[in-house]
């Protein structure tokens, strides 16, 4: 196939960022990655930083229509299969529509891996409607259908790991520096159990009733933010890490971390309420369903190193086998090309409409 990748991808464009802020762990790249293994032909293409670098001043909202022009040069070029688009903001729907003249056939499929149930979301999940082919959502909400239009459908994306990436085996390491990970991008409020906390409230719980806690966070509190290499560093650190996404009580949310964390080795300490029992066994991931219980089992796997390797052996294991990238763009492609969808996985592989 002809894959035309649509997304930010952090192209350094010279004005928009005062760090580089690689995209590294992105589904993006990781679906660049896969369908190259697979013999695809990936052509990536950023919409913003066309838009930024094509604009007076820089200023990228007046670049839209140059980022627009260009996405269909390459369309007109390439004569893509099949388009994603990653939160592809600032590619209007009329190119779209033009897209499916210029390349007759091709299929265009929208991702969406934020919680679903924000205002600014909500506007992002139903911008493509009636001219996407499919949704795919890192939640497994049925109810999404009707974001979808007619005669598309909405799925669930499960977030991958990939072999360029996901390189660590934190389990391998005999004494590393710190018990636990928690790694944030701001202190807003995170659901935990019942509660709603800020991971600096969270911080500061967790060194209360948990002394001699080695804890790593970076992004949280005077911890600058690891990104890069350095998130590399940190995801090799810890023994366990705390995958907390801002919604822990929709079904099979998580923020990425949750996959970054099973595929770098460490153990897991993950909400039960987001149902992720599914996959993984209470050998395989640490659950709780409140902060006191996340207490007792940051406690348990600290007291038993042997059992916290075992652990993170076995939740790496699983993760590798159902979740691998190319596995997951598979999927992609038959709930896409296939005339009754995907089928045989072990997450839900209805197609909502």
């Amino acid at each position: 196939m002809r894959i035309l990748n649509v997304a930010d991808f952090n192209w350094m464009t010279g004005a928009e960022r005062h760090t580089a802020r690689l995209s590294l762990f992105d589904i993006a790249r990781k679906f660049s990655l896969a369908a190259t293994r697979a013999n695809h032909l990936v052509v990536e293409f950023s919409d913003r930083a066309v838009a930024r670098s094509s604009a007076p001043l820089r200023l990228r909202g007046l670049g839209e229509g140059w980022a627009n022009r260009r996405f269909l040069q390459c369309v007109d070029e390439l004569k893509p299969d099949l388009i994603l688009l990653h939160f592809a903001d600032r590619i209007r729907n009329a190119s779209l529509v033009e897209a499916r003249r210029l390349a007759p056939g091709v299929l265009i499929a929208d991702i969406n891996i934020d919680p679903i149930d924000t205002p600014k979301n909500q506007k992002r999940l139903g911008l493509r409607t009636g001219v996407a082919d499919a949704l795919f959502v890192t939640t497994a909400e049925p109810g999404l259908g009707r974001y979808a239009g007619r005669g598309a459908f909405a799925a669930f994306l499960p977030n991958p790991v990939d072999s360029s990436v996901e390189t660590g085996r934190a389990f391998e390491i005999p004494t590393p520096p710190f018990d636990l990970l928690f790694p944030a991008h701001d202190d807003r409020p995170r659901e935990i159990g019942a509660e709603s906390l800020s991971p600096s409230a969270s911080v500061g719980r967790l060194r209360a009733d948990i002394p001699g806690l080695r804890l790593s966070c970076p992004g949280v509190g005077d911890q600058s933010e690891a990104a890069g290499y350095d998130y590399f560093r940190a995801l090799m650190s810890a023994r366990t890490g705390w995958s907390l996404s801002r919604r822990s009580s929709l079904p099979l949310y998580a923020s990425d971390r949750m996959a970054h964390m099973f595929g770098w080795g460490l153990a897991v300490l993950l909400d039960r309420r987001a149902g992720f029992e599914r996959f993984y066994g209470d050998d395989e991931a640490a659950f709780y369903n409140s902060f006191d219980g996340l207490v007792a089992q940051v406690r348990r796997l600290m007291a038993d190193d042997e059992a916290a390797r075992a652990m993170a052996r076995r939740g790496w294991e699983k993760t590798w086998v159902l979740f691998e990238s190319g596995r997951v763009l598979a999927y992609v492609l038959a709930q896409l090309q296939s005339e009754g969808g995907a089928s045989g996985y072990e997450w839900p592989c209805e197609r909502w409409a």
